[in-house]
């Protein structure tokens, strides 16, 4: 136990050494930028596995890197700046989920565990044989499912604003409002934008940060409403890891926002007390603080992709 804390101290402490000093958080020079160039983006392709068609792109050449977006997310999504460092040091496979961008979908209802299948699809398809693998926040739960499942195909795991459960008697659970917030579809596209945006992120940090939202990487293809409330559905039926994570054999990196709203903090503890082999950091800002603090975020999973554990 002395062993494993230490090695946790360490990291952190290796991984927060890039923040420089906590001036720099306010003055916004780790915030999200626009692409500065530097970054290989592959052209969009799409592969047939199982019963759908999957779009994906690959960045970057090394050790493969699998990303899994989170709910109504396309792979459009993720962070220029995180795509580029990553990309420096490992192929990079980003991808739709069922039913988001152009990835098709069939008559199956839409569950976690058929999107861990899907994702397993894709890496037969491309053959890759194994693969880290980082979850966004609903692509954590895909992420357990595929890591639990196929335990051979996972070589580290990086579960990011993520939990083991939606709910539970164990999982501290997002306030009614901000479920509302997430799930309502019944408003307009303008309204849920902007209810979107007031539990992803910090209120402090919108109003520090006035051209922040104007940098955000955005959907390249239209995300069907249709399959955004079937990704809803399997979210909320998804019965969850927390009686299994311990199963887990992979070095796995646990990352949450300490002011994340949508899956608050505690879930995270809950995840790092109950998986064997992980790392747990906190880091500020929100539920989507990668686009908050890009290099320190990218750097954290650098540090932890590339350290000698096995």
């Amino acid at each position: 136990m002395q062993k494993r804390t230490l090695l946790i101290l360490g990291f952190a402490i290796i991984c927060m050494s890039f923040y420089v000093t906590p001036a720099t958080w306010g003055a916004g020079i780790d915030a999200a930028q626009p692409a500065a160039g530097g970054i290989r983006q592959e052209t969009i392709q799409s592969v047939h596995a199982g019963d759908i068609d999957i779009s994906y792109r690959i960045v970057g050449d090394g050790y493969p890197l699998i990303l899994i977006t989170g709910y109504g997310a396309t792979m459009d999504m993720w962070d220029p700046l995180l795509i580029r460092e990553l990309s420096s040091r490992f192929k990079l496979i980003l991808f739709d989920n069922r039913g988001i961008g152009k990835t098709t979908a069939s008559d199956k209802p839409f569950t976690i565990e058929l999107f861990a299948e899907d994702t397993i699809g894709l890496m037969d398809a491309l053959k890759i044989q194994k693969a880290h693998v980082l979850g966004w926040s609903m692509g954590t739960f895909i992420a357990e499912e595929l890591a639990l499942k196929y335990p051979e195909r996972v070589g580290k795991l990086v579960l990011y604003a993520g939990n083991c459960a939606w709910k539970g008697k164990d999982v501290a659970e997002a306030h009614p409002e901000v479920s509302d917030a997430l799930f309502n579809l019944s408003v307009t596209d303008e309204e849920r934008a902007k209810r979107l945006i007031s539990i992803l992120f910090p209120k402090e940090w919108i109003e520090d940060h006035p051209d922040f939202l104007k940098q955000l990487p955005g959907p390249k293809e239209p995300v069907s409403a249709v399959s955004v409330e079937g990704q809803s559905k399997a979210i909320k039926a998804w019965p969850g890891t927390c009686g299994r994570i311990d199963k887990l054999v992979q070095p796995t990196l646990i990352i949450t926002g300490i002011e994340d709203v949508v899956i608050p903090p505690a879930n995270s503890f809950l995840m790092a007390s109950r998986i064997p082999d992980s790392w747990l950091i906190r880091l500020p800002g929100g539920h989507s603080n990668m686009y908050q603090y890009p290099r320190t975020f990218s750097r954290c999973i650098l540090t932890f992709l590339e350290a000698g554990v096995e």
